[in-house]
């Protein structure tokens, strides 16, 4: 009949526990031990990427003039609408109280005369040209009145103001020209560049984690909203053969900022599997090995049918406790690791006792003794 690897390893073995039974009566190793069973696993594609406000704009006057009044300052918080900048508008100012004036005379005029064709005293024409004056002042007051307020540089959006370095009291600003930035970052975008190899993986609505590279670490929660219809293009700032994923997410905290580049994770799915955490793995030849533990009483049946086994180490071995845990190494097959646990795919079974302390100092065949689980320390009041 041929021996099952966990026989041949059992037996193998046999020669240290017998050598060293007696010498570790008084002093046996103690380790803490971990039963196999499932936990929940999230598979995820990772990149490192950059962050951008999903309101970000440029403040341009909208007409010449000279700088006479900075009404706000570089990392303000405003408004859309606040007034950061007032340009020069003695001219703009004049004209707009002329307009007003003008515009109120011939409402009156106006008024008077609808009163004096109610009572038969003026013909419809001679009315209509005065509404028609009126109208034409008015207008003429709404277009001067735009023309001042083009001289108050406003915030278009709310968020915080940028570098005011690049302008003065005194001076000269030309229409469409930058002064500075207003970033919105409640609201951010991570723009990720994903390998080839793992663009099917990714999916619309997936969950995305983002974490700063900063100690200790910010996080934040968003979900992906695009994914780009074509891989990087030749003279785009993207890396060759990746694909352009963007994830929306709040910026709850508000620490995490345009520009910044973080830790981005999609989480492409979840399943269950069973688990071995990574404090029992060990690597032999690039094989990952965990030692299990078993009764001596599990063992000594097969260590006293070998022809192999002298019959004084098996009278040794029988002199034992029948309860004496040992360890037996074991093969396993892995799948990625998360929170401190590897997917298991084959070479254990639920239930089972694996060790998770002192894996460097174990051998074959080693008797333990099992340290006792922690138990949780109750507060006090």
């Amino acid at each position: 009949m041929k021996s099952s690897p966990t026989a041949i390893v059992l037996l193998g073995a046999v020669a240290m526990i017998t050598s060293c039974s007696h010498k570790a009566a008084h002093k046996i190793l103690t380790v803490q031990t971990t039963t196999i069973s499932s936990a929940n696993f999230a598979p995820t594609v990772s990149a490192v990427s950059v962050l951008e406000s999903t309101a970000n704009v440029y403040v341009k006057p909208q007409i010449d003039g000279t700088v006479v009044k900075i009404l706000a300052k570089e990392g303000q918080l405003v408004k859309a609408g606040q007034a950061i900048l007032v340009l020069d508008n003695v001219q703009q100012s004049a004209a707009l109280d002329a307009a007003k004036a003008e515009a109120k005379k011939d409402q009156l005029n106006a008024e008077r005369y609808e009163f004096l064709y109610q009572q038969g005293a003026t013909s419809a024409k001679t009315r209509d040209q005065y509404a028609a004056k009126a109208i034409q002042s008015r207008d003429q007051a709404r277009a001067d009145a735009a023309t001042l307020g083009y001289k108050f540089v406003r915030a278009p959006i709310n968020g915080v103001i940028g570098d005011m370095d690049a302008v003065k009291i005194g001076d000269y600003v030309k229409k469409g020209q930058a002064i500075t930035g207003i970033v919105d970052n409640s609201a951010l975008w991570t723009l990720m560049q994903i390998p080839a190899t793992q663009a099917n993986q990714v999916e619309l609505g997936q969950t995305v984690m983002v974490s700063s590279q900063t100690t200790p670490p910010i996080n934040g929660k968003g979900s992906v909203v695009f994914i780009s219809p074509y891989f990087a293009m030749k003279g785009t700032n993207q890396s060759p053969n990746t694909l352009m994923v963007k994830a929306a997410f709040p910026n709850l905290t508000g620490r995490l900022k345009t520009g910044q580049f973080v830790k981005s994770q999609i989480i492409t799915g979840q399943f269950n599997s069973l688990a071995v955490p990574v404090q029992a793995v060990f690597m032999q030849a690039q094989q990952p090995f965990v030692y299990t533990v078993v009764p001596l009483s599990k063992a000594l049946p097969k260590i006293k049918a070998s022809t192999s086994i002298p019959e004084s180490s098996k009278k040794k071995l029988e002199s034992l406790p029948a309860n004496t845990p040992i360890v037996v190494q074991k093969a396993v097959n892995l799948g990625p690791l998360q929170n401190n646990l590897y997917q298991l795919k084959s070479g254990l079974q639920q239930g089972e006792q694996v060790v998770s302390s002192n894996t460097a100092l174990l051998r074959n065949g080693m008797p333990v003794k099992i340290a006792p689980a922690p138990t949780a320390t109750k507060g006090t009041n």
